[in-house]
């Protein structure tokens, strides 16, 4: 007899059929996500992690020769959209001001929430 005998008889218990097995966990695609940074709560739209304009952006970033740290301004106006001046005005100092150290620290933990937010992108 057939070692496949189970899979020719229908039972399906034995059948490597995707619905038997569990799902991965991970969250629903296509909504937007909400991240923590530095207490500040960002929502962020996954839509725009799939956005040409935002990956040529994130492109000229990293490839600029000259290492010109002001391209990740566009880069986060696009990312962040309406939440860009929530966080500024979250991140200004007594004197009304974002000193690069904060803003740098920022940048560092959205990159890791993000990247727990959304582990695939």
């Amino acid at each position: 007899m057939s070692r496949n005998r189970h899979h020719r008889y229908g039972n399906t218990a034995s059948n490597n059929v995707p619905g038997n097995r569990p799902q991965d966990h991970r969250p629903a695609q296509g909504k937007p996500r909400t991240v923590t940074v530095k207490g500040i709560s960002l929502t962020i739209d996954p839509k725009v992690l799939d956005d040409w304009e935002f990956v040529e952006s994130l492109y000229d970033l990293q490839a600029d020769p000259k290492g010109n740290a002001l391209q990740i301004i566009p880069f986060l106006r696009r990312l962040l959209g309406d939440s860009y001046g929530k966080a500024k005005n979250e991140l200004r100092g007594a004197d009304g001001r974002i000193d690069g150290e904060t803003m740098g620290a920022f940048l560092n933990e959205l990159f890791e929430e993000m990247s727990k937010a959304f582990p695939n992108s």
